[in-house]
């Protein structure tokens, strides 16, 4: 059986992950290892002697984090077979990465979380980067079971690895519109550096134009290696974080 790994919540935060990892492993028929966080700087706490020192802290900081735990996954899994690890660490991305590099999952489940500052780089970017295992992001709101399924492809890449991970994300994503009930939409930016176009430097319509019947071989390519039609390829003129945020948007996706 594949297991999605979910990292649960900081007490103090909404509580998603959880309930939303159970909700989809129970769909995709995965069971689920679910990891609670806890970790305190105890090096310069001053403590009496004589009282064990400062693991018996410790080992209550994690017992209270493993029961916290512990009752989420009672109130959400249901019938999905599920296991709890409690870890002290403090930068929780490094434990992920190294767990996903030694454990094959199925995928990783976090709340998504806007923390980068000039001089903090966030775990979600991490995880995004590092983690060798497919990393969902979720958001508080309801799945709805008829919105769509996107998956961003890089059409224009000619490497063959490139090529290998647009074939994975499809795969990916036709599993889980499967089990959503759903269709699946591709999206693949067509970008042009906008000195180019505010110079006149080129005609833009005709370089779209153009663009597109250039990656016309590979939509159909990947259109009939993943039995979809033609028209779920968009192909939208633009940035690519612009262009799969705002056709995702359009398309009222669920999951991209």
């Amino acid at each position: 059986m594949s297991i999605v790994l979910i990292i649960a919540d900081r007490p103090d935060d909404k509580q998603v992950a959880i309930k939303r990892g159970l909700e989809l492993a129970g769909k995709m028929g995965w069971g689920a290892q679910v990891v609670g966080f806890a970790y305190e700087d105890l090096d310069h706490l001053k403590l009496p002697s004589g009282n064990g020192g400062r693991q018996p802290i410790r080992k209550k900081l994690l017992a209270k984090r493993r029961a916290e735990v512990e009752e989420q996954v009672a109130e959400h899994k249901g019938s999905v077979r599920t296991a709890v690890t409690v870890v002290w660490k403090k930068v929780i991305a490094e434990w992920v990465v190294a767990q996903c590099n030694r454990k094959d999952y199925a995928a990783v489940i976090k709340t998504g979380n806007r923390s980068e500052t000039f001089l903090y780089t966030p775990t979600d970017w991490h995880l995004l980067r590092e983690c060798a295992a497919p990393v969902l992001l979720v958001a508080g709101r309801k799945w709805h079971a008829t919105k769509p399924v996107v998956a961003a492809v890089d059409l224009s890449s000619k490497s063959r690895v490139d090529k290998q991970l647009n074939d994975a994300v499809i795969i990916t994503a036709k599993r889980y519109a499967a089990a959503l009930n759903t269709e699946v939409f591709a999206v693949h930016a067509l970008h042009i550096p906008t000195v180019l176009t505010d110079l006149d430097l080129i005609d833009e319509y005709s370089h779209i134009k153009a663009m597109k019947e250039e990656l016309q071989p590979s939509v159909v390519r990947l259109a009939r290696a993943h039995n979809l039609p033609l028209s779920a390829f968009k192909l939208k003129e633009g940035p690519v974080e612009k262009v799969i945020t705002s056709e995702s948007a359009r398309l009222k996706a669920q999951l991209v």
